[in-house]
């Protein structure tokens, strides 16, 4: 009978599955780091319906200068200044969320309608995305800066917001009002000299009113008993019945 080759027997190690699952889980990582980074700068990249973000880049830039550890204590900002650049970027963010969401269902609604196209529709859902990250960093943020100042610090940046809201409107009406004045040369000026032309004629066309005007003198007069053709009549017959008195 013909002898069966032995059979090699492979030695795997313990590490083995172990390594595999991690070098598995690695690249799932990274791809999903590298795909997240790559959505998040299309987003950026994308036309939003709102303008460039002034109090964010502000916050980012004070952020590198509190940050550096090469700056000197002159250069280096305070942490006050750091705690009002972060109320800032709140109070903006919680006004264009504010904007989004009163929007939302006149955005869908002209959608459906097909009032808006499909790229002013994506601007919009572009937009909102991006207002919830921008949240949920200032959310960390505020984590880091204070632990437990969230709840406070988003009521405090919603203060801000209605305040700013507040005196935008007054401000717009001072500038209608001084926009109104030049459309229609008509100032504060025109306005006194309209009001007394207009008490100088009501006493004009009413000349009654001075007649019942009384003064002191006038009312003295009255009081007074008046030499009436009544008092007289009754003057002139008690002289009769007197006369009359006496011939008898």
């Amino acid at each position: 009978m013909d002898e069966q080759p032995a059979s090699e027997q492979i030695k795997i190690s313990v590490f083995t599955p172990i390594i595999y699952v991690g070098v598995l889980l690695s690249s799932f990582i990274a791809f999903s780091i590298i795909y997240r980074k790559r959505r998040l700068e299309k987003l950026v990249s994308a036309d939003t319906l709102f303008s460039e973000n002034h109090a964010q880049n502000l916050y980012e830039f004070l952020k590198e200068q509190y940050n550096d550890p090469n700056a000197s204590s002159d250069t280096k900002p305070h942490l006050k200044v750091m705690k009002a650049a972060l109320l800032r970027r709140g109070a903006e963010a919680i006004r264009r969320s504010l904007k989004l969401k009163e929007n939302e269902p006149i955005f869908n609604r002209l959608y459906q309608e097909g009032h808006i196209g499909d790229a002013t529709f994506k601007s919009f859902t572009i937009s909102t995305k991006l207002q919830e990250i921008e949240i949920r960093d200032i959310v960390i943020e505020v984590e880091n800066m204070k632990k437990g100042w969230t709840q406070q610090f988003f009521a405090t940046c919603q203060e801000i917001c209605f305040n700013e809201a507040l005196r935008r409107r007054l401000n717009a009406l001072d500038e209608r009002h001084s926009v109104l004045s030049e459309l229609w040369e008509y100032t504060d000026k025109d306005v006194s000299e309209k009001a007394d032309q207009q008490a100088i004629s009501n006493t004009e066309s009413d000349p009654s009113s001075e007649d019942h005007k009384s003064t002191p003198a006038d009312a003295s007069q009255d009081s007074t008993p008046s030499n009436n053709p009544s008092n007289s009549e009754k003057k002139s017959k008690n002289k009769k019945k007197s006369s009359k008195g006496k011939n008898k």
